[in-house]
């Protein structure tokens, strides 16, 4: 019976723990200053929309990628550095994956204030440059 009580108790904590990140998605709006590959691939980066960057990767094209990440400025920071400023995990994780020397992020574990989350979200204006 008490393994039954810990288990539940476990599988709870972890449905719980799950839907924490999802909070943290919506402290940001990021509106593109413009209709551009390169502004939609920082908009997707900033919205954590790992499919959305690989598409717009994709449609830049594919043998380039590496390059494409490595040269675009999202408001003056590198994708992956952009992506973790604004705590988009996901994007994050996949961008750095392939930014070299000074594009790359060596993370570091951060607090961060979940009490902010029911906060209206703040609008980022983002634009690109190669």
């Amino acid at each position: 019976m008490k393994h039954k009580l810990l288990a539940g108790i476990a599988v709870s904590a972890i449905v719980a723990g799950s839907y924490a990140p999802a909070s943290f998605a919506q402290q940001y709006k990021f509106v593109a200053t413009d209709s551009s590959h390169e502004t939609r691939l920082c908009v997707r980066a900033g919205n954590n929309d790992i499919k959305g960057v690989k598409s717009t990767l994709r449609k830049m094209g594919i043998h380039d990628r590496k390059v494409n990440i490595n040269t675009i400025r999202c408001n003056d920071l590198a994708p992956a550095k952009f992506a973790y400023k604004y705590q988009a995990d996901n994007t994050f994780n996949f961008l750095n994956k392939y930014s070299i020397g000074k594009n790359k992020v060596n993370a570091s574990v951060t607090i961060r204030d979940v009490a902010k989350a029911g906060q209206e979200p703040k609008i980022i204006y983002v634009s690109a440059a190669n």
